[in-house]
C-alpha cells in the first residue's frame, strides 16, 4: 500500500512539473516614446531608440533566474554570441513583482551600442558595424508585431528584439524596416529573403 501511495505521489508531482514547464507567460514590450518634440529630435539625431519590457505580477515567476543574450549575425551565419547577464552566475536581483527593464539601442557610424537599464543596475555592449552601413542605418525593432506582449515558457530562450538595417530596396523607404521585422525571425529564411549582411537578435530566457 505504501509503495502504491509513493508511486501515486510521484505521478502527481511529475504531472504538476510538466504542467508548469508547459505553462505560457507574457512579457509586455512597447516602444518608449520621447515626451517632448525636443527630446524626439535629440534622440533621432543621436540614433537612440528604446523598448520597455515588463512582467505582470505573477507569483509563479517570482524568484526565477533569467539571462539575456545578444546574437550577432553576419551573412546569415552566427558571428558572435554574448551573454549580457545571467542571474545564476552573478549576484543580481532575480525576478520579482516589479521586474522591468529598458533596452536602449544607439547606432552611430561604424558602431552599435546596446544597453539594458534595470531599476538598480545597467549593462552595455558595443559592436562594430560594417563599413557599408551609414550613420543611423540600424534600427531597434519590436518582435511582438501586432501584439502588446511576447509569449514564453520557462527555460526556453525567446527573441525579444531585432536590431537591423532596412531592406536594401531604396523604394521601400521607412517601410523597409517594417518589412524585415514581422515577428519572430527564422534566421535562414529571413536572410535568404532580405540578404542583410549584419543584424542583431536579443534573447531572454527565464527559469
Amino acid at each position: 500500500m505504501k509503495k502504491q501511495l509513493l508511486i501515486l505521489c510521484l505521478l502527481i508531482n511529475t504531472t504538476i512539473l510538466t504542467a508548469q514547464s508547459n505553462e505560457t507567460f507574457e512579457l509586455k514590450a512597447k516602444y518608449e516614446a520621447p515626451e517632448t518634440k525636443e527630446d524626439f529630435q535629440m534622440e533621432l539625431f543621436q540614433g537612440i531608440q528604446k523598448i520597455q519590457f515588463s512582467l505582470d505580477n505573477n507569483p509563479a515567476l517570482n524568484g526565477k533566474d533569467y539571462r539575456i543574450v545578444i546574437k550577432e549575425y553576419q551573412d546569415g551565419e552566427l558571428h558572435s554570441e554574448k551573454i549580457v547577464l545571467d542571474t545564476k552566475e552573478e549576484r543580481l536581483p532575480k525576478i520579482d513583482s516589479t521586474f522591468k527593464f529598458t533596452l536602449f539601442a544607439q547606432n552611430l557610424l561604424n558602431y552599435q551600442k546596446i544597453a539594458f537599464f534595470f531599476p538598480r543596475f545597467m549593462n552595455k555592449k558595443i559592436y562594430q558595424t560594417k563599413d557599408t552601413f551609414k550613420d543611423g542605418d540600424f534600427s531597434l525593432r519590436q518582435i511582438n508585431v501586432g501584439s502588446e506582449h511576447l509569449n514564453f515558457q520557462f527555460n526556453e530562450p525567446f527573441q525579444v528584439a531585432l536590431i537591423t538595417p532596412p531592406n536594401r530596396d531604396p523604394s521601400k523607404g521607412n517601410l523597409g524596416y517594417c518589412e524585415v521585422s514581422q515577428g519572430g525571425i527564422e534566421i535562414a529564411k529571413w536572410y535568404e529573403k532580405y540578404q542583410i549582411p549584419q543584424f542583431f537578435l536579443v534573447y531572454l530566457e527565464i527559469g
